[in-house]
């Protein structure tokens, strides 16, 4: 359970030159043909802001989705690239390509391509407000997408963690988290968005769910569900933890969970501040996170099921949302994170010691981290007070009539 990441060697893969234009141009050549098929049957593609466009917007943003899962557990089992030229970089890029084509189509102005290309910021600030994400979003991926092919070929392939640092990937994670949520952007402003049950909201949820795996991924060296027990325990006299001082395993261990208690506060928010959730709406969402989990952990069925219980209790937690709001349901799901990882280990780290607590000094230790009682519930309590934290951050108080005039 929890295995730790592999430790990360170059692999030689064959013909990955081949590999690279074979699925690149073979993706873009079956997305035509649909793109064909769909504008013989509907007239004509759907223009910005036109029935389907946000449905489009969002399939193609998931397409650059699937190559980013797929580049990223080539990275996390240890199969890395020597070379830009990968088939996992085939799938990212050739949906980025299909996306850039679309958009470039969706924002044509009427004097037709040639405009666009002589004045491409005229028709950028052309585009209105609530559709600029999904535009800029494929442009900053455009960019970092090319940047990256420099940087690759000229500065050499990062390992480990680093992959989450290189500037060039930062700038795709931040065009690629801007494109999928593209379809929540869209309908932000239309009062009836998502009044309709969870129909409404598929592509809601399915956006954020889709910027979450991106911020799971850039934020996955910190989440203690893809680490061995050993890395945040504390076992007192026996060997078996990585840590003999409590302090540096607790804090360790505290950093990992509170971050992950923010980063959920956050993407909980990005739909709750606008829209009331529908029922079934949070059991896609928390599964669209599972899904990534699992990917990230290399298929731990662990980690998936732990993930597929915070959905269910997610969902079944909706209530508490419609009766007190966000500032009571975040809180909850952000502590109920922290209270099922707890119970799935607290069985396995009978390993820890053949106790399930233990004394030293006045201090009372406990499974499953073998950190003290204090911290054990503080841990769970914390985290939920993040959460409260950041509701309040995002919605606050109202302001005063007055300063409003002014």
């Amino acid at each position: 359970m929890h295995h730790p990441a592999h430790d990360i060697q170059t692999v030689a893969e064959p013909n990955l030159l081949f590999g690279f234009p074979a699925l690149f141009f073979g993706s873009l050549a079956v997305a035509g043909g649909v793109a064909f098929f769909l504008n013989k049957r509907w007239g004509s593609l759907p223009k910005m802001g036109e029935r389907h466009y946000d449905l489009l917007v969002l399939i193609l943003g998931l397409w650059c989705l699937g190559g980013l899962l797929t580049d990223a557990f080539a990275h996390i089992s240890g199969v890395v690239d020597d070379t830009f030229f990968t088939p996992w970089h085939a799938i990212w890029y050739s949906g980025a390509t299909a996306y850039g084509l679309y958009i470039t189509y969706a924002i044509l102005p009427d004097e037709g391509l040639t405009h666009l290309v002589k004045h491409p910021f005229q028709a950028l600030d052309s585009v209105a407000p609530h559709h600029k994400p999904g535009v800029y979003g494929i442009v900053i991926f455009g960019i970092a997408g090319f940047g990256d092919m420099i940087w690759h070929e000229l500065l050499g392939v990062e390992n480990n963690t680093d992959i989450l640092l290189s500037p060039t990937h930062i700038g795709l994670f931040i065009g690629l988290i801007m494109s999928v949520t593209a379809p929540m952007w869209s309908a932000w402003p239309d009062a009836k968005s998502g009044t309709n049950g969870a129909k409404s909201q598929l592509l809601l949820v399915f956006g954020i769910g889709a910027a979450w795996s991106v911020m799971m991924l850039m934020f996955r060296y910190s989440n203690l569900w893809f680490r061995p027990l050993q890395h945040f325990c504390y076992s007192g006299s026996t060997n078996f933890c990585d840590y003999g001082n409590y302090n540096e395993a607790l804090e360790f261990g505290l950093q990992g969970l509170w971050l992950q208690a923010l980063l959920t506060s956050g993407m909980l928010i990005l739909f709750l501040r606008r829209w009331q959730p529908a029922r079934g709406s949070m059991f896609i969402l928390f599964s669209f996170n599972a899904v990534s989990m699992w990917v990230y952990s290399e298929f731990d069925q662990t980690v998936l099921w732990m993930s597929l219980v915070w959905a269910v209790i997610g969902e079944l937690a909706v209530p508490l949302h419609g009766k007190f709001g966000m500032q009571v349901y975040v809180p909850f799901m952000a502590a109920m994170q922290v209270m099922i990882f707890m119970t799935s280990w607290f069985i396995q780290a009978q390993d820890l010691s053949n106790v399930t607590y233990w004394n030293e000094g006045t201090e009372l230790h406990v499974l499953p981290f073998g950190w003290t009682i204090h911290a054990t519930m503080g841990a769970v309590v914390v985290a939920a007070g993040i959460a409260w934290f950041a509701t309040i951050v995002a919605v606050g108080p109202d302001i005063p009539e007055e300063l409003k005039e002014k």
